[in-house]
């Protein structure tokens, strides 16, 4: 009984229909030649059981033409089925004979309606998945097409889309001209906005569960698109190192959307400005104002393991004009529902998705191809997926297979395109993009660009790349991806052990740098060792528990663990003394387990091009900053293995000592001034200090004290603020300067300046990889900044420093200079980077 009652109720929703005249049914009949009594249902609709008068009773089906209906010979859709596109007589066809008075259940495949009147009324033609019609033709019954009884050619005011169900619209007939893909209902004044009112002539529509838009789709309100399902198997496979894609969109000045990744990273489009967001580190975000002549923004990010990669790409005309950092985030890669959410807010105008292209590249590291390829493309490494769509130039892509096994069989295969049309451009030469602003350059001859920010590493951001300098491993390549869900088959165990050692003693003492040093380090290391307790009210149980257990595991009888991990911690050092030198005059330095938090940025300096201009010193006279032609800075660079470079460093150690002992006797009395309320008996003149203390450290580099720029502003006292954090940085790199002059490592190297023979400046560096070395930090003499306006102040040589580092590394072949740069989170990003700009590099 029950199951007879809903069968009536749903055989009166099929009835029902039948109040929408406009739209196109489906009808089945009792006899032969669409005659006798009917049942008429439109698009989407099934019936699982015809019961009482209908059960075997069908002999003739009435379709319109674009709609699809599959009949099944037992209930709820099973049994032996046909599917049918056009109008069918089951009583006199001998080909569908055995269905004859044998259906007995249905399923009307989902249509797209097109109507004639702006409401959705008037005549009209439905099209299932796979169905297209050239209104155009149809019209013309001469030339054979579908009979439609009123014709829609540039009549089409209004659209309904079931879900899952794709229209591509074309303005033209034979499907050319104009077109766009629509996923949701349009109403006239919505296809007015895109210009295909009363405009439409040939129409496609296809039915995708996962749909990935290829070109020109029209986003009302939000749409998703599943990465994860378009790779597929893919996403997990360990044969495939990169996934990328590219969503590029139209940019008329008035667009409101935004594009949500899946790792929290979130970028809000608001007329001419870009805002990065993040869920998890709100306050890591980033603000960039838009040209208002680019008229196309291109969102690339790439997927390796757990860490992602995004950056967008302003152009006009196909030529690019600014391309952002690439901003890294961190996210559980094991999760495959993976999608991408884009959400239009402009409630008058539509959101126009240009393109959007999926790849995969195989494991092979960049590194591996030719140095000699154009600095942009490896300082943009997704750039491969925006020359194989936009342009030709900086054409790294050598090979694209859309053939899975041609891709994983033939080693000259570099890229399998998984979703998108694309054809990729002819490789060209190695000429660079000619960006009019390529990414955001440092204020002087030298150059460089911000090419990253890391989000987040999980609150490791002091840690992570100490750890990956003293293992030498790449941060990006085997740290980042596997750093959510740590698998010690893939992350070394050198990182694994230094990293949890840094981490763990720097919850438990990075309150302050009173506790987070060198010495009170080594002090901890060797009473675990002695005694199996960290001697200090422990404020996190578990990680006093895992750094007793690593330091005992690791360190107990292991001289060269000991001097390793000494090493990480160094490195760990002078990116804090670094990060709190890149403080305003008025901020108070955070404490290094608080910037564990912030965001990490690198600079790099592409030495393919560099040219060596000698830097001319510049001197304070008479309250003045000269140039002066007649002063040389004069540069000598110790490098080399560790033996032959002992009797060089050694020459310069007692400078540094000195330098050392000058720095902790300015941080005692500025400790001693501060508790007793005075600033009297301190190693600072009180009209040599001024907001130049803000740029004390003008290199891009972990660590630099160097002296001010002459465009600084000023200001009248002494700050403690400014004064604390100079000093404090000051100490900090002096130890580390001491430590590696005493026992160094074959891939240090240090830049020395003299001026008339004084030693005025020493920079630090490592070689990262074979390719590219780093800056590790940079000292300057304590005259120089602890009286930085006072008579006779020289300013320059940390300039001086890094131009003969970058010569020295590109005579011997290599690619870049790396600097990377903690910031405190930027609510606006000054000229386009939220990191300040070093105007000494």
């Amino acid at each position: 009984m029950i199951n007879n009652i809903l069968f009536m109720i749903l055989f009166l929703v099929v009835l029902i229909t039948n109040v929408f005249a406009e739209q196109p049914k489906i009808c089945f009949f009792a006899e032969e030649g669409f005659q006798g009594k009917s049942i008429c249902a439109t698009q989407g609709q099934a019936v699982s059981d015809l019961k009482m008068e209908w059960n075997d009773r069908i002999s003739s089906i009435a379709i319109p033409p674009g709609m699809v209906v599959t009949a099944f010979q037992d209930i709820n859709f099973s049994g032996k089925n046909f599917t049918f596109k056009e109008s069918v007589d089951l009583y006199l066809s001998r080909r569908w004979a055995d269905l004859n008075d044998a259906i007995r259940s249905f399923k009307i495949r989902s249509a797209a309606c097109f109507y004639e009147t702006d409401d959705f009324g008037g005549e009209s033609i439905c099209l299932s998945g796979n169905e297209r019609i050239d209104l155009y033709h149809s019209s013309d019954l001469s030339l054979g097409q579908h009979h439609i009884l009123n014709p829609l050619n540039d009549r089409v005011n209004s659209i309904k889309i079931p879900h899952n169900t794709q229209v591509t619209i074309y303005q033209d007939n034979n499907y050319s001209g104009k077109y766009f893909v629509l996923t949701e209902d349009f109403a006239y004044e919505e296809l007015e906005k895109i210009g295909m009112n009363d405009s439409i002539t040939s129409i496609k529509v296809s039915q995708k569960e996962h749909f990935i838009c290829d070109q020109y789709c029209i986003i009302k309100g939000s749409q998703s698109i599943p990465l994860g399902a378009a790779f597929g198997s893919y996403w997990l496979d360990d044969r495939i190192k990169y996934k990328e894609s590219l969503i590029s969109f139209d940019l008329n000045g008035e667009d409101n959307f935004s594009i949500k990744f899946f790792d929290g990273g979130i970028f809000k489009v608001i007329g001419r400005t870009v805002i990065y967001i993040h869920n998890t580190f709100p306050n890591n975000s980033f603000i960039f104002a838009l040209r208002k002549k680019s008229d196309r923004l291109s969102f690339l990010s790439r997927f390796n393991g757990g860490y992602s990669e995004v950056q967008f790409i302003e152009s006009k005309d196909s030529k690019a004009v600014y391309i952002s950092p690439l901003v890294g985030s961190l996210f559980d890669f094991g999760l495959i529902n993976t999608n991408v959410i884009i959400n239009n807010f402009n409630e008058d105008q539509a959101l126009v998705v240009n393109k959007v292209i999926l790849t995969a590249e195989k494991a092979e590291a960049r590194s591996e191809r030719s140095i000699l390829g154009t600095a942009v493309c490896w300082l943009i490494p997704i750039i491969n997926i925006y020359n194989y769509v936009i342009q030709g130039n900086c054409n790294q892509v050598d090979r694209v297979a859309k053939s899975v096994y041609d891709f994983f069989n033939n080693p000259d295969n570099k890229i399998l395109q998984i979703s998108g049309s694309a054809k990729p451009l002819p490789k060209m030469n190695n000429s660079p993009i000619e960006f009019e602003v390529p990414f955001a350059t440092f204020n002087s001859g030298v150059g460089g660009w911000l090419t990253h920010i890391t989000i987040n590493m999980q609150g490791r951001s002091l840690t992570v790349p100490a750890a990956a300098r003293a293992c030498n491993v790449s941060v990006k390549d085997q740290i980042l991806p596997h750093l959510i869900r740590q698998r010690r088959d893939i992350i070394p165990y050198c990182v694994e052990w230094t990293l949890n050692i840094l981490t763990d003693f720097t919850l438990l003492f990075g309150d302050s740098v009173d506790t987070w040093n060198a010495d009170n380090f080594g002090r901890v290391i060797e009473r675990i060792l002695r005694e199996g307790n960290i001697g200090h009210a422990a404020s996190n149980s578990e990680s006093e528990r895992r750094l007793i257990e690593n330091v005992r595991v690791n360190l107990a009888e292991n001289t060269d663990n000991m001097i390793h991990i000494k090493t990480a911690f160094n490195f760990s050092q002078l990116t804090y003394a670094n990060y709190m030198q890149n403080q305003t005059s008025q901020q108070v330095a955070s404490p290094p387990v608080i910037i564990q938090q912030y965001p990490l940025g690198r600079y790099e300096l592409a030495l393919q091009n560099f040219q060596l201009v000698e830097t001319v010193p510049r001197i304070r006279r008479e309250g003045q900053w000269v140039n002066d032609p007649d002063l040389q800075f004069e540069v000598e660079l110790i490098s080399g293995i560790t033996a032959e470079t002992q009797s060089a460093r050694l020459n310069v150690l007692p400078v540094i000592e000195e330098w050392r002992q000058t720095y902790y006797q300015a941080k005692k009395q500025l400790l001693m001034s501060a508790t007793s309320g005075k600033v009297t008996d301190m190693p600072f003149d009180e009209d040599d200090i001024s907001s130049e203390a803000d740029s004390v450290i003008e290199t891009a580099t972990a660590a630099t004290i160097e002296t001010a720029t002459e465009t600084a502003p000023r200001l009248d006292v002494v700050t403690t603020i400014e004064a604390t954090t100079t000093i404090e940085a000051a100490c900090l790199v002096s130890d580390v300067a001491q430590s590696w002059l005493r026992s160094s490592r074959d891939d240090y190297i240090y830049v020395i300046v003299r001026l008339a023979g004084r030693v005025v400046s020493i920079t630090m560096a490592i070689d990262i990889n074979e390719y590219d070395s780093g800056i590790a930090g940079s000292l300057s003499h304590p005259d120089y900044v602890l009286h930085p306006t006072a008579e006779g102040t020289i300013r320059g040589a940390g300039t001086a420093a890094i131009k003969a580092l970058a010569d020295y590394l590109k005579a011997k072949g290599r690619r870049s200079l790396i600097s990377d740069v903690i910031s405190e989170p930027s609510a606006i990003v000054k000229k386009k980077v939220g990191f300040k700009f070093i105007e000494e590099f």
